[in-house]
């Protein structure tokens, strides 16, 4: 508020009785220190009127908020009336567990309502620690152990439903190179079988990964509900048995699978060279270096995948030695446009030698290698199967 400023004009107001019409109130004081001015003095106030002590009249209530009982004083609330109460169920401690939901009636004992708020604090927490504590290893822990249990039946015959589709896939596995000798008539084919493994191997872990977790959990929980470790125990030798044989089971389609992903880009770089040697026969030299970019990608692609787990170091070198085939052939193309005799000579002994070296033992994978490494394996997945089902 800014006190320099002018004042507004006096507003015709109301003069209460007992005042000179058109005198304001409070006229009749003058500012301090001013003589005093002879304007007429206001009466003296009365008192309240008759009737009205300064309390609220007899029978007229107390205001009170809406729903509450009207005191009868106009002060302070009424003796009589009990003190707020919470409404049942707002007392509790919600906990969430492997994925179950539970209540825990968590209620103060009224005496620790009494103490100094600080000390009811604290008291109260440790109060309700305990009872939470109390709870979890009498009441809840061992509900979600059995709940865990159950899980792990049913996930573990779950698995067990999948031993067909599994067998199949392997029964593929086996016969993974046996293919007709014509490249192209061996593409579509294999490509198939190529997404069948990989559909296996992606049956085979998504059971491995249910089982090891369930497995987890029960691990975690045989710890803090002991009246439930028999039963823990028993379903965790159980999910073991299961978890092991699926990890062979794992490992054999994972070799599989690591082949194909050779086999496929090996066999069409193979395609390639076959139109490569077909122009060839025809003196075709353009048409001879045109399949040529293609096969050397298609190559070194199965060049890159050929060291992953599972595979047998024949198939490395194979691919390498007809990596060097394929590179000798298009320098014998180039010899050839340019009428280079040498190089030619020098190409055509350099391609050779590498076909020679893919038919040697150190670059041939025995036609039953698949059988004799994946058969054991398959065993183990098959006995583990077998048990789910015969404690089923």
């Amino acid at each position: 508020m800014n006190c320099r400023n002018p004042l507004p004009p006096p507003q015709p107001s109301y003069t209460p009785p007992g005042y000179p019409q058109g005198q304001q109130p409070g006229q009749g004081y003058g500012a301090p220190n001013y003589p005093p001015q002879n304007y007429p003095q206001q009466p003296q106030y009365p008192g309240a009127p008759q009737g009205y002590p300064g309390q609220p009249p007899q029978g007229y209530p107390a205001y009170g908020p809406p729903g509450y009982p009207q005191q009868p004083g106009p002060y302070g609330p009424d003796p009589g009336y009990g003190a707020y109460a919470p409404a049942p169920g707002a007392l509790g401690t919600t906990l969430r567990l492997f994925g179950q939901t539970f209540t825990l009636p968590v209620a103060l004992p009224p005496a620790l309502l009494a103490l100094p708020l600080p000390t009811a604090r604290a008291a109260a927490g440790v109060v309700a620690g305990l009872v939470v504590v109390l709870v979890l290893f009498v009441g809840v822990l061992p509900a979600v152990a059995t709940s865990q249990i159950s899980s792990a039946n049913q996930s573990l015959k779950t698995a067990a439903t999948h031993q067909d589709k599994t067998d199949a896939v392997f029964a593929q596995a086996f016969t993974l190179r046996n293919n007709t000798s014509d490249p192209v008539a061996a593409k579509a084919q294999f490509d198939k079988v190529a997404k069948s493994l990989n559909d296996g191997l992606s049956l085979v872990r998504s059971d491995e990964q249910a089982l090891t977790s369930v497995e987890q959990r029960l691990a975690m929980l045989q710890w803090v509900a002991p009246s439930k470790g028999a039963g823990i125990t028993a379903a965790r030798n159980r999910l073991n048995g299961a978890i092991g044989g699926l990890k062979q089971a794992d490992q054999a389609l994972t070799a599989a699978v690591n082949e194909t992903k050779v086999i496929q880009p090996y066999n069409d770089a193979l395609i390639d060279y076959g139109k490569i040697g077909a122009a060839l026969a025809k003196h075709d030299l353009v048409g001879a270096g045109a399949p040529y970019p293609d096969a050397q990608q298609k190559i070194d692609q199965a060049v890159s995948n050929s060291h992953a787990a599972g595979l047998p170091p024949q198939i490395a070198k194979q691919v390498s030695s007809f990596s060097d085939v394929l590179q000798n052939t298009e320098s014998l193309i180039q010899a050839i446009q340019a009428k280079d005799t040498a190089g030619i000579k020098k190409s055509t002994d350099a391609m050779n030698a590498a076909l020679k070296a893919m038919s040697t033992p150190d670059e041939t994978v025995p036609a039953d290698y698949e059988a004799k490494t994946f058969a054991p394996m398959q065993k183990a997945y098959d006995a583990a199967m077998k048990a789910i089902k015969s404690a089923s």
